[in-house]
This record gives structure tokens, C-alpha cells and sequence, in this order.
């Protein structure tokens, strides 16, 4: 009886500490914002509004200070870079087609969640305004996510990641519009080319009468 009793009693103190235990856990994000004080907010502003002036201006010696020794960025066609100059080299591969520039800005509240003081997850909208080299533009409404961690007193972005609507890409749709002017020249091309080589061949088959 003695054993059971003390099996019991252990069996609860196990089962009150591992309450005690998730309710910690539980409170952490709240406990890690109460001691976020509005000096870090408005470092981790600056982080962001530098990364944006970089991508705007291609000057990405702006913001490599300002990225995670282990960084990675997700673009909105599910690439992934973890070195500055292979991003670089990408964006501005960007500018090699249809796409004169582009310029990116940020839409509404961001939501942010401190995982613990350090460590910082953000989340918004953004617009993305596209000009072609044909004199058109377009705007693509972009969303993000942004985790950010405090390491030597400055806030450096760990990981950034876009997506966009697929259904509703500008550069997909100037590239599909580019798609059907190239069919239908090619077509049109290859009736005129048909319509020749039938002449010739017609008048290459055509009888001669000879002469009395």
C-alpha cells in the first residue's frame, strides 16, 4: 500500500511539473516581446528599409553587412541563394529581357512575432512595380516573410522568403503576349514563304508548247 501511494504521489508531482513546464513554453513569446523595448523596433526598421534600398537600387553592398553569416533569400520563382554575389548576379539577370526596372515597396502593417528578445519573425505585403522596355508597367502584389536575429547589437536578416500569385505575374503575362506575337508573325511568315514556293513550283511545272 505504502508503494502505491508513493508511486501515485510521484506519478502527480511528474504530471504538476510538466504543466508548470508547457506553460512556460507557452508564455515565452509574450515574456520575449514585453522585453522588446521601441529602440529595437526601430533597429529592425532600419534593417528592413536598407535591405529595400538595395534591392530598388541594385546596391547590394548596402545590405550585406546587414545579412546573417548564414542567410537565406527564397525568390518568388522558389530560388534559393545563401551568397550575396549569386543573388546579385540573379537580380540583375532580371534586367537582361523585357524588364527595364523594377521597384519594390511595402503595403500595410507588418506582423511581427519575437520568438524570444533576439529573434524577430516578420510578415507583410508588398507591391512590385515593373517597367518593360517597351514604355509598358505593371504592379505585382507580392507577400513576405522576414526572420531577423540580433548578433553583435545589430539586427541582421536570417532568412527572407516572397510569393507572389502565379495567376497574376506580369512578366509571365508580357512573356506570354511576347509568346503570341512570335506565333502568330511565325505563322504568318510561314504562309507567305508556303505561298512562294507553290509559285515556283507552279511555274517551274508548267508545260511549254512548242512552237510550228
Amino acid at each position: 500500500m505504502m508503494k502505491q501511494r508513493w508511486a501515485s504521489i510521484y506519478k502527480c508531482t511528474q504530471l504538476l511539473w510538466s504543466i508548470l513546464l508547457v506553460l512556460v513554453i507557452w508564455n515565452l513569446p509574450q515574456s520575449a516581446l514585453a522585453d522588446v523595448n521601441p529602440q529595437e523596433i526601430n533597429a529592425i526598421i532600419r534593417t528592413r528599409d536598407i535591405a529595400l534600398q538595395a534591392l530598388n537600387t541594385r546596391d547590394f553592398a548596402k545590405i550585406q553587412p546587414y545579412l546573417h553569416p548564414n542567410f537565406t533569400i527564397t525568390t518568388v520563382d522558389n530560388q534559393v541563394f545563401h551568397k550575396v554575389p549569386e543573388f546579385e548576379k540573379y537580380w540583375n539577370q532580371q534586367f537582361s529581357s523585357s524588364i527595364k526596372d523594377i521597384k519594390m515597396q511595402l503595403k500595410g502593417d507588418t506582423i511581427r512575432t519575437f520568438l524570444t528578445p533576439d529573434i524577430d519573425v516578420a510578415s507583410g505585403e508588398a507591391i512590385a512595380s515593373f517597367s518593360f522596355k517597351d514604355g509598358k508597367a505593371a504592379d505585382m502584389a507580392l507577400r513576405w516573410t522576414a526572420v531577423l536575429q540580433k548578433l553583435q547589437d545589430k539586427w541582421m536578416i536570417q532568412s527572407l522568403h516572397f510569393s507572389s500569385n502565379l495567376l497574376n505575374n506580369p512578366v509571365l503575362n508580357a512573356a506570354r503576349q511576347l509568346g503570341q506575337i512570335l506565333a502568330v508573325a511565325a505563322g504568318v511568315g510561314g504562309f507567305v514563304l508556303g505561298a512562294v514556293m507553290m509559285l515556283l513550283l507552279r511555274r517551274r511545272n508548267k508545260p511549254r508548247t512548242d512552237r510550228i
